[in-house]
């Protein structure tokens, strides 16, 4: 089990240089293949309604719509280096693709199509003006995302900690981190239990060892600490690189009016964060 197609959301910024070595990085570990991917916004959806336009002079609208383009285009020229760059100094076979990216579809119709999807929290297509989540593209695209901090590391997944909540979505967060998982150097397993009602947590641990993997499993206790506050200092206090964890264990309704530890984290990563729902 193994990630061997590797997408990875690249554009002209400094943030997606950092992004692309974690990804090349990454693709080399597994022997995969790295295609980054390009967002790119269209004039109209991205300037003035429709109905603006009809004001303006036909040959003022031309030269709007060429200088967008110009912009775009720039703007993809400076990206593609920075991923086949990175890929060539790893090793690693790489491709490049430019996609509509104003409304997420497209972005998820790709994410469809490979093992792992690499990206930060949230993205705009360039020149665009809609915020993409990750958690929109993760729900519609049916597989794994890997959520890169502003700074990124270049290596991945040598520190790894799992957040475990005995629920479908920290279940199958662990099950698509597999390949990380059992080439990570340290696992830990974090299970914030206030309470004291854990399920049989043995079991956990001999799943853990069936795939070869020693896990350090950490019950924390605290009564007086909200769970992503918890999370965040085990990263700090263990040094780990990534962040394994599942995706809106509530209604998102619920996570938006309560906050809630995906929310959290999202909000500022401080480690690389592999999510799934």
């Amino acid at each position: 089990m193994s990630f061997r197609d590797i997408l990875v959301q690249i554009d002209e910024t400094k943030a997606s240089r950092d992004r692309a070595i974690a990804a090349a990085g990454l693709a080399a570990r597994m022997q995969a293949h790295l295609t980054g991917v390009f967002l790119k916004s269209e004039f109209l959806r991205s300037y003035m309604a429709g109905e603006v336009l009809a004001y303006l002079p036909p040959d003022t609208i031309d030269q709007l719509v060429r200088e967008h383009a110009a912009g775009v285009a720039k703007a993809s020229e400076t990206a593609r280096p920075i991923l086949e760059d990175a890929a060539r100094a790893a090793g690693v076979k790489s491709d490049w693709l430019i996609i509509e990216g104003e409304d997420g579809e497209a972005l998820s119709a790709t994410a469809r199509r490979f093992d792992l999807t690499v990206m930060p929290p949230s993205v705009t297509a360039t020149l665009g003006w809609r915020h993409l989540s990750v958690t929109d593209v993760a729900f519609a695209s049916g597989g794994p995302a890997l959520v890169m901090p502003a700074k990124a590391l270049p290596f991945l997944g040598e520190k790894i900690l799992v957040a475990w909540k005995g629920t479908h979505e920290s279940a199958r967060a662990l099950h698509d981190a597999w390949p990380l998982i059992e080439k990570a150097r340290e696992v830990h397993v974090l299970i914030v239990d206030p309470e004291g009602e854990g399920g049989p947590e043995g079991l956990l641990q001999r799943h853990f060892e069936r795939h070869g993997c020693k896990a350090n499993l950490i019950v924390d206790r605290s009564q007086d600490a909200a769970a992503g506050d918890i999370l965040r200092r085990q990263v700090a206090a263990l040094g780990v690189d990534l962040v394994v964890m599942g995706l809106y264990g509530r209604s998102r309704l619920q996570e938006m009016i309560l906050g809630g530890v995906s929310r959290d984290m999202l909000g500022d990563p401080p480690a690389a964060l592999f999510v799934s729902h």
